[in-house]
């Protein structure tokens, strides 16, 4: 997801723990965020609140490979602009990140 993002010109940061995410978001509101729900020590949904409580206009995209209705509900309620499953196909990514950013999406 990085790689292609890159190509598409976004600048793009990846944390590989939550603990890393919330230091950043402490004094840095992203554009937009992409939230895997299940994370190692922690979950996407943890993240996403205190997302919300700093940077309420933060766009999000929830992305899961354990896809369930709670989860998505609660996302949902929590003001995701997208949900995606994995396995995530390249030009969806490309669409659903265009799309969030209120930037012309590309044909899908």
């Amino acid at each position: 997801m990085q790689r292609v993002l890159s190509a598409m010109g976004h600048q793009v940061l990846v944390f590989t723990g939550s603990a890393e995410a919330r230091a950043w978001l402490e004094d840095n509101e992203p554009d937009l965020a992409l939230l895997d729900i299940k994370l190692r020590e922690d979950n996407g949904l943890s993240v996403l609140r205190l997302l919300r409580s700093r940077w309420p206009a933060a766009k999000v995209i929830m992305i899961t490979g354990f896809p369930s209705a709670e989860t998505a509900r609660e996302a949902t309620r929590l003001g995701i602009e997208d949900y995606l499953v994995k396995p995530v196909e390249i030009e969806d990514l490309e669409y659903r990140v265009n799309s969030a950013l209120g930037e012309r999406p590309l044909e899908k």
